[in-house]
């Protein structure tokens, strides 16, 4: 696949990813300047700039420079270590793409299906997990980027390659299925973990993690019950307030009126 063709194909499928470029070599390089590979969060790869040890150099670097969404401009010896004179030397600029911001909604139903239409509106990339048949789910998910269907809640989430400090929402249709899901959510790096439930479930859901060993200080952590207080009891309604509370976590926002701001 074409560079250019990769690097579009991400961009609308709103992945991260760091285009990188040689922009000069001394000695023994194995492609010239303007040689480029666009690298992905997870280190794969579309196209080369030579291979061998100083592709995988680079793209150590490629990983880390998504992660921080910091560009780089960086020399790298083409040999295992860096005091070999006889070996070759690039120059090559790294320029990360972060993506959107990932969401995970765990649970298709009525909620669920609001927060992932509302979610991929705002510009996030949503996968939705869920354990029922998908002739039941099928309307609920068309809007998010990806679907698994899982054998349970746990591996389900377990199994989603998102990165580190994605969002996670859980609204699943029991407290069993809750409990497994948040717990896999609870053993990510996540920046949001939301979870849709009374009271008298969260008292359910939270002793029953305590008994799996999580502390106090995760559970403290959860946004729940989730969304911002901004009334209504529609399924859009409480969608809108969850995604309020996404957007403010994501920008650091204060949640009060703008006019109490200024």
């Amino acid at each position: 696949m074409d560079i250019w063709e990769a690097q579009m194909n991400a961009r609308q499928e709103k992945k991260a990813h760091a285009l990188v470029t040689i922009v000069q070599t001394r000695g023994a390089a194995p492609r010239g300047a303007g040689s480029k590979m666009l690298v992905y969060r997870d280190g794969s790869a579309e196209g080369t700039i030579g291979g061998g040890v100083l592709e995988k150099k680079i793209t150590a670097d490629a990983v880390a420079c998504i992660a921080s969404g910091e560009s780089k401009l960086g020399e790298y010896v083409n040999a295992e270590g860096d005091d070999d004179p006889g070996s070759g030397v690039v120059t090559a600029f790294i320029e990360p793409e972060r993506g959107a911001p990932e969401l995970v909604v765990c649970g298709a139903g009525h909620v669920g299906a609001c927060v992932i239409r509302l979610a991929s509106a705002l510009g996030y990339r949503v996968t939705a997990v869920d354990t029922r048949d998908t002739d039941i789910t099928a309307e609920n998910v068309k809007a998010a980027d990806s679907f698994i269907r899982a054998e349970d809640f746990y591996s389900g989430v377990k199994s989603v390659g998102a990165g580190p400090q994605a969002y996670y929402m859980v609204s699943t249709y029991g407290h069993e299925q809750d409990t497994e899901a948040l717990a896999a959510v609870l053993e990510k790096d996540a920046a949001y973990a939301g979870m849709l439930g009374s009271p008298a479930k969260i008292r359910t859901v939270f002793a029953k993690l305590r008994e799996k060993g999580f502390s106090e200080e995760q559970l403290a952590a959860v946004h729940t019950p989730v969304g911002l207080d901004i009334g209504g009891e529609t399924p859009e309604e409480v969608a809108f307030s969850i995604l309020a509370e996404m957007q403010m976590t994501r920008y650091g926002g204060t949640g009060r009126p703008m006019k109490e701001i200024r």
